[in-house]
């Protein structure tokens, strides 16, 4: 009797207990151009089928969905990779001196919230957070509780006394000496850490990594909007730097700094960092320090679009010098880059503020097409920056599931639709309310304007 109900047993075939797998979730585009990100054109119309969170097909055809697939007709418009920046400040949502001073966190973290959901609304499925809170703000989006983009937060930014992150009034004392309570601006939650020293450096840096930061921010001179940092200072001795790259390097990442002229570039490059962010009052001898180490440079050029007038009203009366010779320096460095011909040259704003002063970011591609081609100007901001986010940031990336900055077989299925051709006309993604049709993050459609059908 045992052996006649083994054999009934065995009869039974496998498949009946176990569960059938489910369906995957599928987006089909039809009839879309494609502009991958890397090449000099687009192509014909074709049909592009998202399967749960990554790009499955190019070509596809509609015998390669399931019966639940959502079906958007692209009517015949250009599908491009989404947007990538690497250089924002989504966790500073207002100026300085109002976080200082004037809100507490619940008022700052609503605001940062409404910033990042916008930059996604904006297009750039991915950013480079370059100094705050923006940690938090990683999680809050990957948890669902906020939509935006892909971050890789660098946390608060490390700088000397003195330096370029060091935003406190006249008279308020150091973090640092005895007795003294941080302001929340000077903590591993705000925007700016002060060390000085190699043993400073060393556990600021150390701090920062471990609330969750992908790379690191060093302030290696002075800027426009710190009022004790001239823009002629070289800050952070050599080994001080070195200390922090050592340590980020025992992470498996990098540091990035802000740097504008010569001499800061070319102490930060000896000392290991990977990524100088602006270099604005750079000459050609700080370009050529770049190119033999290969490193990046993330310039920023939003600036230029906007009048004088405004830039001095946001900086104020005491860093208007600072930001004039920034404001005109740019227009050089702008020839330097373009005579290099280096092509490691990411694609960063630097816009920092309230939701309105953010929105100008987009601004950057009117620029910069004034001066290389719009394909570059793309290509700038989609492969490109997706290359050094991937070469640099090493073992603390967090996206490493697929490609970004790419639309290809296996890339994340971060892509906009725009109504029209952005090769040809790159103005259209300075109103991306208007010209982008729809946005999809992860697999996920964020917005869309057309009609959206399934089989």
């Amino acid at each position: 009797m045992k052996n006649i109900l083994k054999a009934a047993l065995l009869c039974i075939p496998f498949t009946s207990f176990a569960e059938e797998p489910p369906t995957p979730s599928q987006t089909l585009f039809t009839n879309v151009h494609v502009w991958d990100g890397k090449s000099n054109g687009i192509t014909k119309p074709i049909n592009v089928l998202i399967e749960n969170n990554l790009i499955k097909k190019l070509r596809a055809n509609k015998s390669d969905i399931n019966a639940k697939a959502n079906i958007i007709d692209g009517q015949g418009k250009v599908l491009m990779p989404g947007l990538i920046d690497t250089h924002t400040h989504i966790a500073v949502p207002e100026q300085l001196g109002t976080l200082t001073n004037d809100v507490d966190f619940m008022y700052w973290g609503i605001s940062a919230a409404q910033v990042t959901e916008d930059w996604l609304m904006r297009g750039y499925t991915t950013v480079r957070d370059a100094g705050g809170p923006a940690v938090g703000i990683k999680r809050a989006v990957e948890d669902g509780k906020v939509a935006g983009p892909r971050i890789y937060p660098s946390g608060p930014v490390i700088s000397q006394t003195s330096g370029h992150g060091d935003h406190r009034a006249y008279t308020t004392p150091h973090p640092n000496m005895p007795g003294n309570k941080p302001h929340a601006m000077q903590t591993p939650q705000g925007f700016e850490l002060l060390c000085d020293g190699i043993p400073e450096v060393l556990r600021c840096t150390r701090e920062v990594l471990r609330s969750g930061a992908t790379q690191l921010k060093l302030m290696a001179g002075g800027g426009a909007s710190s009022s004790f940092g001239p823009l002629y200072t070289t800050q952070y001795l050599p080994e001080e730097i070195e200390a922090a790259v050592r340590a980020a390097r025992d992470y498996g990442t990098y540091v990035m700094v802000h740097a504008y002229h010569d001499e800061s570039i070319i102490r930060s490059i000896d000392a290991g960092v990977r990524s100088i962010e602006h270099g604005t009052l750079m000459t050609e001898k700080g370009m050529k320090k770049i190119m033999e180490k290969g490193a990046w440079i993330s310039p920023y050029f939003t600036m230029l679009s906007l009048p004088w007038e405004t830039i001095e009203a946001y900086v104020g009366p005491q860093n208007a010098h600072k930001a004039r010779a920034i404001y005109d320096g740019a227009k050089k460095q702008i020839s330097i880059l373009k005579a290099s011909g280096y092509d490691k040259i990411a694609f960063g704003a630097d816009v920092v503020g309230p939701l309105s002063a953010q929105r100008n970011a987009n601004n950057e591609f009117v620029v910069r097409a004034k001066y290389w081609p719009p394909v570059e100007v793309l290509k700038q901001a989609t492969y490109n920056n997706a290359r050094m986010l991937k070469e640099e940031t090493g073992s603390r990336n967090p996206y490493l599931e697929g490609e970004l900055g790419i639309i290809a077989e296996g890339a994340y299925a971060d892509v906009i639709l725009v109504d029209g051709n952005p090769l040809e006309n790159i103005e259209l993604l300075a109103t991306p309310y208007e010209s982008l049709l729809v946005i999809m993050k992860d697999g996920k459609v964020y917005k869309n304007a057309l009609k959206l059908t399934t089989q």
